[in-house]
């Protein structure tokens, strides 16, 4: 126990090396690391926490280390600062710290990321954790130090999450050793949940999405312990989809915008919401409100909207901001924006638009009072919010509105998401049935928010489904307004989803059914394509193969002249020999009405890509013999005429009625009809048959051979 206690003391004790010390000099920026504290006497006096340290502060406060890194040194300072806001209740005498967290510090020990500090000159680096502990036994020294094998793990509602403890000790010849804790009394938030396994193991799981603080009790069957610190942050997979989405719309939309003014204090107000980085925006923005104030005798003055005053909006929105930023709006820079708010003038027409802001930031009777008359100046029952007419939007934006007093405007509220549900199709919501009749992005989206801002969130997350399914870009929280990427579309989502993703927290809500993107990689005419169906929130796959049009075929190669055009049938077959619907392909025809060869161009759509062309002939109209006259060693034929798309005529004859051998005669004009043929056997029966032909380009096409006659030369 002596030597436990003597590695104890030196390490955590002595103010190792102490000394003159470097000073940072003064034209030489002093590093700094992002670095977590806590401080433990038997219960976290201050849980952990992030803090900047930076290397100076040694210096500042009086006190020396080496180097122009971050100390421990300088981490102790940061943290009496963040704590008391001085550094009174630190005090080092020489190589030892006397006081520290206003107690003596004869029995504090401390840690750099779960490993013994040399002393306090020891350098900390982003990502550090400084452990201080007190020493409940102050007699044996016998606290062990535990900690959980993670110090940080994210989960998702109903998923079982296995921690393991373990402690720091050492076997029979001192030699430091980990061991599994078992029957550590495990605490979620403050409260026991449950005890370790002989393996030093527990599993949880959360209902609700949050931050849990897992540690345990100050003691293990007794025997006292520096108790371990793990944070499980608890999400759904829907709502870290959300707020991925709400990050991208906001950055998408930010990327044009340099500054924002009391004007456009709603817009700041979604982007300050969405959880995305504005924090360049806000000097600037708060240098203009104290300039507006200034300039109207304390009172916020703006433009009119379309006609509408709009200060009610503006007001409601700059004290929301203010409120987020930590900044009191009833004593801003001499200012009370609370009682400017309630004392406008309620006779006044304000935008329709910007009740949503102001009522959400007025206290509750005043509250009522904007709300009575938003109801009075704009809503109809059973047509909703009129503003330039009745719409799905202008209701949703009533809806949303009033959501935070549903309760007693009940009837209103039931009223709206009526009127909203009539403006919605299987596949979304729609503006107008006479302007805007068409599904897009912006009235789904608000269509999404007002039912999620009075907690329907079942409702709500159809709409959403269809918003991410039909109009959201390759960039989450990017969309389109019907086909394009759209800036108007992507403001009106990110409101929306804010609405959405809030209650999907409320609710712990996850996704009832996949949220689907396809990708499809369509089939050439020699490559199988295929449908890669994602659900973007659970990332679940599946994959569907489309078989490339292999075999293309007409129902006839070949056609008779008739004066009209010849369309054969097209037949494909895919690669794997199922015949492919006709609704994948469009079928061109051409010179497919005069004698030649006409094509048929088959261009595919749709999950397919390229094109096939198939050929087939239109042969002149065919002709007959009409009188056969046998002649010496000869014979003349006789036949029809055919001059309507024809060159002239073949005439065949052989002795043998199947031609298996036969002679040739042509006649180049379709003009003549009757051909004599010498030079044959005397007294020899012979089998004659005629034909057309036509040349076209070159090529001649000839008719189908007439029916034979005979004829017995002499």
């Amino acid at each position: 126990m002596k030597k436990t206690l003597s590695i104890l003391l030196s390490i955590v004790l002595a103010v190792s090396s102490l000394g003159a010390g470097t000073a940072v000099f003064a034209d030489e920026e002093a590093k700094s690391a992002s670095v977590e504290f806590s401080v433990y006497d038997g219960g976290f006096i201050k849980e952990p926490t992030v803090i900047e340290v930076s290397a100076d502060l040694s210096d500042k406060y009086g006190y020396t280390d080496e180097g122009n890194e971050p100390t421990v040194l300088d981490a102790t300072i940061a943290a009496h600062l963040n704590i008391f806001g001085s550094t009174d209740l630190l005090t080092i005498n020489g190589s030892w710290i006397l006081t520290a967290f206003d107690k003596d510090a004869g029995t504090l020990s401390y840690r750099v990321s779960s490993n013994y500090a040399g002393g306090l000159n020891d350098t900390v680096k982003d990502g550090d954790y400084v452990e201080y502990m007190f020493y409940q036994d102050a007699v044996g020294w016998s606290d062990a130090y535990t900690f959980f094998e993670a110090r940080q793990k994210n989960a998702f509602t109903s998923e079982e999450v296995t921690l393991t403890l373990k402690k720091e000790g050492y076997d029979e010849s001192w030699a430091p050793v980990i061991l599994p804790v078992a029957n550590a009394s495990i605490t979620v938030n403050g409260e026991v949940k449950g005890t370790t396994d002989e393996k030093g193991e527990i599993a949880l799981s959360f209902d609700k999405i949050g931050t849990y603080k897992i540690s345990t009790e100050n003691n293990i069957g007794g025997a006292p312990i520096f108790a371990p610190w793990c944070v499980i942050n608890v999400s759904t997979q829907l709502y870290d989809y959300v707020e991925k989405e709400t990050f991208g719309g906001a950055e998408y939309l930010l990327g044009g915008i340099d500054s924002f003014s009391v004007e456009n204090a709603v817009d700041f107000l979604t982007y300050l919401k969405s959880g995305y980085d504005t924090s360049i925006y806000e000097e600037t923005f708060l240098s203009s409100v104290k300039e507006n104030l200034d300039s109207n005798g304390g009172k916020l003055v703006t433009p009119a909207v379309a006609g509408f005053n709009s200060e009610m909006g503006i007001y409601g929105a700059v004290i929301q901001i203010l409120f987020i930023l930590g900044i009191n709006p009833a004593d801003f820079e001499g200012y009370n924006l609370i009682d400017a708010f309630e004392s406008i003038d309620l006779t006044a027409s304000y935008h329709p638009y910007y009740y949503r802001a102001a009522i959400e930031a007025a206290s509750d009777n005043f509250a009522k009072t904007l709300c009575d008359k938003y109801i009075a100046d704009f809503y109809v029952k059973g047509s909703g919010l009129n503003y330039w007419g009745f719409s799905c939007d202008n209701t949703a934006h009533f809806l949303s509105s009033i959501a935070k007093y549903k309760d007693s405007y009940a009837e209103y509220v039931e009223d709206a998401k009526a009127v909203i549900k009539s403006y919605t199709k299987e596949n979304g919501a729609y503006c107008d049935p006479q302007w805007a009749p068409d599904v897009n992005a912006d009235s789904t989206a608000l269509a999404m928010m007002a039912f999620a801002s009075v907690g329907d969130i079942e409702t709500a997350f159809t709409y959403y489904k269809n918003l991410v399914e039909g109009f959201e870009s390759n960039k989450a929280g990017v969309f389109c307004y019907t086909d394009e990427v759209n800036a108007y579309a992507t403001k009106d989502a990110l409101l929306s989803l804010e609405y959405f993703r809030n209650e999907v927290n409320s609710q712990s809500f996850e996704h009832t059914e996949e949220i689907i993107k396809t990708k499809t990689v369509k089939a050439t005419t020699k490559k199988n394509g295929s449908i890669t169906k994602t659900c973007v929130i659970c990332e679940k796959t599946s994959k569907t193969t489309i078989y490339y049009p292999k075999t293309v075929s007409l129902s006839s190669s070949k056609y008779t002249y008739s004066n009209s055009e010849k369309k054969p049938k097209v037949t494909v077959k895919d690669s794997n020999g199922k015949t492919v619907s006709a609704s994948n392909y469009t079928v061109k025809y051409s010179n497919n009405k005069k004698v030649g060869t006409a094509k048929a161009i088959i261009t595919f759509k749709g999950n397919y890509s390229g094109s096939v062309t198939k050929t087939f002939k239109i042969n002149p109209k065919g002709t007959k013999l009409t009188k056969l006259t046998a002649n010496k060693k000869g014979f003349t034929a006789k036949w029809s005429k055919q001059s309507v798309q024809t060159s002239g005529y073949q005439i065949r004859y052989s002795t043998d009625k199947n031609f298996k051998k036969y002679n040739t005669k042509t006649v180049s004009s379709s003009k003549t009809t009757s051909k004599k043929v010498s030079g044959l056997k005397a007294n020899k029966k012979y089998f004659v048959e005629v034909r057309t032909y036509k040349t076209v380009n070159g090529t001649k096409y000839y008719s189908d051979w007439s029916a034979y006659k005979t004829v017995k030369t002499k």
